[in-house]
């Protein structure tokens, strides 16, 4: 009898151990830690070049928050969309934002080629080629936070980084890249 419980006890420890291992190696397709309100994806391209050789930029798209900024005044806090492309020697140009409360304003125009010029002497000053290669992503939380960068190069190199919940870019920067974009242009008229 003694024998029966023993090998019942290890018959049942043996079931408790396999479900648990089974239960560990389900996979759940239909829901991943990206998709979970909440959860984080940090990722670091440890090869994305810190020096950026080329200095002429093809394509350009940054986006700024500054919603949730201080001593951001003269620009509001307000979400920025700053485009530029270089196409047969003229850049189109594009900006766009949008307050939390849904005020907003768009521009689209074309410029000569020395506006890259002037936008490569913002990227480095402000060395964005720093922060190239960083992405991070927090599930869940509304359009408005955060800022992205992507920058082509004739050359092909790239500068590319995503964060949706804070900035990278210093205040400075951020301004330099609204008044270059003319986007600001609304806050001086009023």
């Amino acid at each position: 009898m003694k024998w029966l419980f023993i090998g019942l006890g290890a018959v049942f420890a043996a079931v408790i151990v396999g479900g648990g291992i089974a239960a560990l190696c389900r996979k759940h397709p239909e829901k991943s830690n990206d998709d979970i309100d909440g959860g984080v994806v940090k990722r670091y391209w440890t090869d994305a070049p810190k020096v950026i050789e080329s200095n002429e930029i093809v394509s350009f798209h940054c986006e700024i928050s500054l919603i949730a900024a201080c001593d951001v005044d003269d620009l509001g806090h307000r979400v920025y969309t700053l485009n530029a492309e270089l196409k047969d020697g003229e850049v189109l140009v594009k900006y766009d934002w949008r307050e939390r409360g849904g005020e907003s304003d768009k521009a689209e125009y074309t410029a000569d080629a020395d506006f890259m010029v002037h936008l490569q002497e913002i990227v480095t000053t402000y060395d964005f080629a720093k922060h190239n290669g960083y992405y991070h992503t927090v599930s869940g939380l509304p359009d408005m936070y955060g800022e992205s960068l992507d920058i082509v190069y004739a050359s092909g190199e790239r500068i590319h980084v995503h964060d949706n919940q804070s900035g990278f870019l210093s205040l400075e920067a951020e301004k330099a890249l609204i008044m270059l974009f003319g986007a600001a242009t609304k806050l001086e008229n009023q």
